[in-house]
C-alpha cells in the first residue's frame, strides 16, 4: 500500500513542479526540522524530510529530460554551486573506502548522505530559486518549522516538576512520535537557526508592526534557546549574538566601550540564577561529557591508526560499537558528536582538509557578500548567522551531513548572490 502511496505522491510531485516549481522546496525547508517521522518502504526507513527530497529531486529530473528531448533547442541553464571543494570531499570519501572493511556500505553511505546531501540541499535550490519572493517563501518553510519546535519546547514545560527537579525546554510526544528528536539539544539546534531566520524576515518587511511581532518571536526563540540548558546552544547563541552586535553597533561600540561593558556585567547578574540551575544540570551530567570525551579518544585513536584516508567513510558507529570500555559503559554506539571528530577518523587528513577547504569557500563568500551588499541587503546578515550557527553548532552535534543544516546555508548563499545582482552595479 506504501508503495502506492509513493507512486501517486511522485507523479502529484512532477504535476506540481511543473506548475510551481518552488512548491517542493518550501516543502523541503517546513520538513527539515522532522527528523524522527519515518516512512517504510520495503526494507528501507527514509525520514519525511529526506522523502520529500528524494521526491522533489526526482521530479525535478524529470521535468528537465522532458525539456531536453521534447524541446532541445531551448537553452537550459543549470548552476552547480560549491561543485569544486564538494566534489573533492566526494572524492576523498571514495578514496576512503579503500580502508572499509565493507566497501559496499560505504558507498551506500555516499549516496544516501552525501550526494542526496548535495543534489537536495544545494543543488536544487540554485537552480530553482530565481528571485526575491521564492527565497523568502522558502525561507518561510523555516521559520514555521523553527516556530513548531520552539511552541513544542514552551509546551513541554507543563508536564514538568518547577520547584523540586531540573526543569528545561525538551521535546514532547506527538502521537507518540518526537518528530525533532527525543534530546534537548536538537529542538536547541534548529532554534538557534531558526531565531536569525525570524530576524531577516524582520529585516524584509517594511511594517513597524510587523517588524515588532517579528521582534517578539526572536526575543521568545533565544530565551526557549537559553532554557534547553544546551550547552552547545549556549556557545553558539553567544556567538551569533556577539557577531550581530560587533556587526551592526561596530561604530556605536567604539563610542559607548565603557556602557557596553557595565551593561554585560549587569545582563551576567541577572544570568545568574539560571547559571545557577545549569550547575546543577552539570552536577548531573558528568557522565555525557565524559562519554564525547571518550568518543573523541576513539577517533584520535582510530586516526593514528590510518591518518591520510582513515578507516572508511561512515565507520565511526562501527569504531564505538568495537571499543569494549564504551559499550560496557553507555551500551548502544553512537555517532561522533561534532564533525572534527567524525571526519578525522572516517577520512582522515585528507577528508578533514577538504572540509574545512569547502566551509572556507562558504566563509569567504559571506564575508564578501557581507561586506559588498548588508548595508542595502540588511537581512543577509541574520542570515549568515543563522547558517553559521547551524555550522558551528555540528562542533557538537551529529546533523553535519543534514538538510536542516545545509539549507540554510545554501539560502544564505542565494541571498548573496541576488543581492550582487540586484545591488552589484551601484
Amino acid at each position: 500500500m506504501i508503495s502506492i502511496y509513493l507512486i501517486i505522491s511522485f507523479i502529484a510531485s512532477v504535476f506540481t513542479y511543473a506548475l510551481y516549481p518552488i512548491t517542493g522546496l518550501f516543502l523541503l525547508s517546513l520538513s527539515s526540522a522532522v527528523i524522527a517521522w519515518d516512512f517504510n518502504i520495503g526494507n528501507l526507513n527514509i525520514p519525511l524530510s529526506d522523502l520529500i527530497a528524494f521526491l522533489s529531486f526526482g521530479a525535478w529530473f524529470l521535468i528537465i529530460l522532458y525539456r531536453l528531448i521534447f524541446n532541445p533547442y531551448k537553452r537550459i541553464k543549470i548552476k552547480f554551486p560549491l561543485i569544486f571543494p564538494f566534489a573533492i570531499f566526494i572524492l576523498i570519501a571514495v578514496l576512503s573506502l579503500l580502508n572499509h572493511p565493507n566497501p559496499g556500505a560505504g558507498v551506500y553511505y555516499v549516496f544516501r548522505w552525501l550526494i542526496l546531501l548535495y543534489a537536495a540541499y544545494i543543488f536544487l535550490p540554485h537552480n530553482l530559486i530565481k528571485k526575491e519572493k521564492d527565497l523568502k517563501l522558502v525561507i518561510w518553510g523555516l521559520a514555521i518549522s523553527s516556530l513548531l519546535v520552539m511552541i513544542s519546547g514552551w509546551l513541554s514545560l507543563l508536564g514538568q516538576d518547577w520547584q523540586n527537579d531540573f526543569f528545561r525546554l525538551q521535546s514532547i510526544s506527538w502521537n507518540g512520535i518526537f518528530p525533532f528528536g527525543e534530546n534537548h539539544n536538537l529542538i536547541a539546534e534548529f532554534l538557534c537557526l531558526g531565531s536569525f531566520v525570524w530576524l531577516a524576515l524582520k529585516e524584509w518587511t517594511k511594517s513597524i508592526r510587523w517588524q515588532k511581532i517579528y521582534t517578539s518571536i526572536f526575543i521568545l526563540m533565544i530565551t526557549a534557546t537559553i532554557i534547553t540548558f544546551s550547552r552547545s546552544a549556549w556557545i553558539t547563541l553567544f556567538l551569533q549574538l556577539s557577531v550581530y552586535i560587533l556587526w551592526k553597533q561596530r561604530q556605536y561600540i567604539k563610542k559607548q566601550a565603557a556602557l557596553i561593558i557595565l551593561s554585560i556585567f549587569a545582563l551576567m547578574l541577572l544570568m545568574l540564577p539560571v547559571f545557577g540551575r545549569m550547575q546543577i544540570l552539570q552536577d548531573r551530567n558528568i557522565s555525557s561529557t565524559e562519554n564525547r570525551v571518550l568518543l573523541t579518544e576513539i577517533a584520535y585513536k582510530a586516526w593514528l591508526d590510518k591518518p591520510m584516508l582513515g578507516q572508511g567513510i561512515g565507520r565511526f558507529t562501527d569504531l564505538v560499537a568495537n571499543n569494549i570500555r564504551f559499550t560496557a559503559k553507555y551500551g548502544e554506539a553512537i555517532d561522533s558528536h561534532g564533525f572534527l571528530q567524525k571526519i578525522i577518523a572516517e577520512m582522515g587528513a585528507l577528508g578533514l582538509i577538504t572540509w574545512l577547504f569547502l566551509l572556507a569557500v562558504i566563509l569567504k563568500q559571506a564575508i564578501i557578500g557581507l561586506k559588498n551588499y548588508n548595508e542595502r541587503a540588511p537581512w543577509l546578515l541574520p542570515l549568515w548567522l543563522a547558517a553559521g550557527g547551524s555550522m558551528f553548532y555540528q562542533l557538537f552535534n551529529t546533523s553535519y551531513y543534514k538538510g536542516k543544516v545545509w539549507l540554510i546555508i545554501s539560502l544564505a548563499l542565494i541571498a548573496t548572490e541576488l543581492a550582487r545582482k540586484k545591488y552589484g552595479k551601484n
